[in-house]
């Protein structure tokens, strides 16, 4: 059931945006803006097109907190409006969990119980989807969700919203997920089941270039959805194609650990993707995928052929081409995986705890224990063989931020941070032991992983002037000697076109008596900061002719294990600290600030663009389209942004591109 549920206030007036406080924190360059209201720091910003969502805190608004949903308190984070370009800004006057934005069309998830307001009349403490555009210029109730995870959240995927639907089945073969096209802002349109398959109650838990993971609960009805003999399982996978509007349900038949857990999808055409998941020995009754005998190829490296697994405690990497009208035949890869997957053109890859292998997978480097995380990997092909030889299996630094947990792709090849005490070898021969980048490309037989990267001194130097190097790290003395091994604290958990963004960290070349520090910009536009080799750099990685791993990038120093690199329309935005790169850049008198910063992918041209804050996140929020947002911490800057009579906010400034 829908209804037209609006709430019976009027919305705040409009109000118009300046530009920002005109103040040595600004970026000349780019026309920074700042919103009216504090922003609440746990909230996510929303991006899309024209249109930007943020949620005010009411506490922190104002000398005494502000009341923005008109309920009893002043403890909600409400969501504002904001147009992009007509830089017009309006309160919606609810309190939101979150926001999704589908071309001009905002929608918003809600916890009645939280907003003080009974939109759906029929259901106590209801979470609903509710609607806003300027067009209408009020906020109407849409539907009930049905939010049963906790990051469970309405997604636009080909140009149209999905969401779960708190719904009664009308008829047969349905589900209760719903779409929105963007010209029928209110109008929902059942999902359908696969024909003669019944009804079924699924939850969204992901998306991956246009394809909708969901998982379906089998206590919700009773009903075995993954043919294990039991109806317990709480998290069956089902796929839905994103691209075509007329899309049924797919079930895949098979049980996950979680809600939460890695999936990932490649487009290989048309509604076709090459989909990786975890399935949980446990759950999926109780069955030993990743048991030796099922497999015609050795699982695993010849040091450990004698100890197969026997338990089923494990989550076992599969692999699916998938179409939409095809039929659904995952296949086992007895790859023992947790907390990623990845894709990639023809191979899937996971990270494999050695305890759920049953074995010391890098005894190959003179390791003893059985306590690493392993990059493994397989063709999407049969027989089943992945690889297994020495110099493949090394120990991941798994604890680096960023999201990757220390292993990412790019341009086809996997990327991965090597934990040299882990792994128990010296691969730069040079001490200390450190967290390592290498790369290795799976499509070539036998390939080992690639740990020296830069290119040789005479593509750099070699009489050329200062003028032709490249920029960034490619080379580091002023003898034109190259320091080809490279560590990273942060590594993202995804390429941005051909850029996989990344911290490099000065100690690895820094333990070269040759090499000064490198956060003077060395390649160009020199500045002499501090002399320690102690520091962080952001660097956007690409491959070269070789192929190079080369670490395009600029001397200024992060936050080593927070920086937010992100890449957006040949931009690259990262959190510089002014603590580690001893300058003031916000020209606030102290050296103790975080600051927004950006550079040209191609050039050596980096701008402070704003104080930023401190927060563990993307530097900025952005669709890669039109425009950005960010944090910025008014205490850090010194600077009362939003007027509010105090300098202990948040705000969010935006900019377009």
């Amino acid at each position: 059931m829908t209804a037209s549920t609006a709430r019976p206030t009027r919305l705040l007036p409009l109000l118009l945006l300046l530009a920002g406080c005109g103040s040595s924190d600004d970026d000349s360059g780019f026309s920074l803006r700042t919103t009216t209201q504090a922003a609440e720091p746990s909230a996510s910003i929303v991006i899309a097109g024209d249109w930007m969502v943020y949620f005010a805190s009411e506490g922190f608004s104002g000398l005494t907190g502000s009341n923005f949903n008109l309920d009893p308190d002043k403890t909600d984070q409400v969501a504002f409006a904001v147009n992009l370009r007509t830089l017009v800004e309006t309160n919606l006057q609810v309190a939101a969990r979150g926001a999704v934005i589908l071309g001009d069309q905002i929608y918003l998830t809600v916890d009645e119980a939280l907003d003080g307001f009974d939109w759906d009349p029929l259901v106590v403490d209801a979470d609903v989807l509710l609607h806003w555009s300027a067009t209408a210029a009020m906020v109407t109730r849409v539907d009930t969700l049905d939010l049963a995870f906790a990051g469970e959240m309405p997604r636009v995927v080909g140009g149209r919203l999905y969401y779960t639907a708190a719904t009664t089945f009308a008829g047969t073969d349905e589900t209760n997920l719903r779409r929105i096209e963007e010209a029928m802002p209110t109008m929902p349109l059942v999902v359908p089941n696969e024909a003669t398959a019944g009804n079924v109650q699924a939850h969204l838990v992901g998306e991956d270039q246009g394809l909708l993971f969901c998982v379906i609960d089998e206590t919700d009805d009773g009903m075995i959805r993954n043919g294990d003999g039991e109806a317990l399982d709480e998290h069956v996978l089902a796929l839905l194609d994103g691209t075509d509007p007329l899309a049924t349900l797919r079930n895949v038949g098979l049980a996950l650990a979680s809600d939460s857990g890695p999936l990932a999808a490649r487009v290989l055409g048309t509604s076709r993707w090459l989909v990786a998941f975890l399935v949980d020995e446990t759950f999926q009754g109780g069955t030993n995928f990743n048991n030796q005998t099922l497999f015609s190829q050795p699982l695993l490296p010849e040091s450990c052929a004698g100890t197969p697994d026997m338990d089923v405690l494990d989550q076992v990497l599969f692999f699916l081409d998938f179409t939409a009208a095809g039929a659904v035949l995952p296949v086992n890869t007895g790859l023992a995986g947790h907390e990623r997957v990845l894709v990639l053109d023809g191979f899937v890859a996971t990270i494999s705890d050695e305890l759920d292998a049953n074995c010391n997978l890098n005894a190959g480097t003179g390791d003893t224990d059985t306590s690493d995380e392993v990059a493994r990997w397989v063709a999407t092909t049969t027989p089943i063989a992945p690889a297994r030889e020495a110099d493949q299996l090394h120990a991941l630094a798994t604890s680096i931020a960023g999201g990757s947990r220390g292993l990412s792709v790019l341009d086809n090849r996997l990327i991965a941070v090597i934990d040299e005490d882990e792994d128990s070898f010296d691969h730069d021969g040079k001490l200390p032991e450190h967290e390592l980048v290498a790369w290795l490309d799976p499509a070539v037989a036998s390939a080992p992983w690639h740990f020296s990267h830069q290119a040789s001194s005479a593509d750099c130097c070699g009489g050329n002037p200062p003028s032709t190097c490249r920029f960034g790290t490619g080379v580091f003395d002023s003898n034109c000697d190259s320091e080809p091994f490279a560590g990273a604290s942060w590594m993202a958990a995804e390429a941005v076109g051909d850029r996989l963004a990344l911290v490099f960290l000065e100690e690895v070349p820094g333990t070269n008596p040759d090499v000064g520090s490198l956060n003077t910009n060395l390649d160009c536009a020199v500045v002499a900061k501090d002399t320690d080799k102690l520091d962080a750099l952001p660097v956007w990685a690409d491959f070269e002719s070789g192929p190079t791993l080369d670490f395009d990038g600029v001397g200024f120093a992060v936050d080593a294990g927070n920086p937010g690199i992100e890449i957006a329309r040949d931009f690259a935005f990262f959190r510089v600290s002014e603590a580690a790169d001893n300058r003031d850049y916000n020209n606030d008198g102290q050296r103790n600030d975080v600051v927004l910063f950006r550079n040209p992918l191609l050039a050596c041209e980096p701008v402070p663009m704003a104080t930023s804050s401190s927060l563990p996140s993307q530097v900025i929020s952005t669709d890669r389209d039109l425009g950005a947002a960010f944090l910025s911490s008014e205490s850090q800057a010194g600077i009362d942004f939003n007027g509010d009579g105090d300098s202990g906010d948040l705000v969010v400034r935006y900019f377009l591109f």
